[in-house]
Formats: C-alpha cells, sequence, structure tokens
C-alpha cells in the first residue's frame, strides 16, 4: 500500500481580485465540500498581511491526481485567482537532512 506523500504550494492572490470575493469563494468551497476534494488533508494553511497577498499550504494527500483535483477547484471557482502558484512533495527536514549527508 503507497503511503500519502505531503505536498508544499506557495500562492500569491491576483492583486485584481478583490480579497473579499476571495473569502467568499473560499467560505463557500468548503462549505460545499468540494475542497479540499477527496484524498487530500489540509496539514497548514498561512497567508501573509502584505499586498499582494501570498501564502503557504501543505497537503497530505493519496496521489497526484488529488494534488491537480485540489488545485483546479479554485481555479474553477475562481478564473485567474493565482499569479504563480507553485507546488512539489516534500519532506520534513528531520528525514532530508540524513537523505543529504548519504
Amino acid at each position: 500500500m503507497r503511503k500519502n506523500m505531503l505536498f508544499m504550494a506557495y500562492w500569491e492572490l491576483n492583486p485584481q481580485k478583490d480579497i473579499r470575493e476571495v473569502g467568499k469563494v473560499a467560505v463557500e468551497l468548503r462549505k460545499s465540500g468540494k475542497w479540499p476534494v477527496d484524498g487530500v488533508k489540509i496539514v497548514s494553511w498561512y497567508m501573509t498581511p502584505s499586498t499582494p497577498f501570498w501564502g503557504t499550504i501543505v497537503y497530505e494527500a493519496e496521489n497526484e491526481e488529488s494534488v491537480f483535483k485540489n488545485l483546479l477547484a479554485w481555479l474553477n471557482a475562481m478564473p485567474g485567482i493565482f499569479t504563480t502558484y507553485k507546488i512539489a512533495p516534500v519532506l520534513p527536514v528531520e528525514k532530508a537532512i540524513p537523505l543529504a549527508l548519504l
């Protein structure tokens, strides 16, 4: 059985989008159960108070397809919401350091 993977995303909100509208979309996605999608668990989710607003999120996901669907939920709900969205698999530092020493 494959173990769930951790993914970290860095995102920047489009400054042309009203932050109140973004907030409404976030509430609706969560309330409707459209986000996070099945197979994805939010581990941490942070946003900065600086503009343009940006933040990070860490997901635990069953597979890469779930991570892709998770992003699409936002893009479909509010096209153009992000100016930047980067995501990659991650390891906790305490697991990464021993690998770096091999």
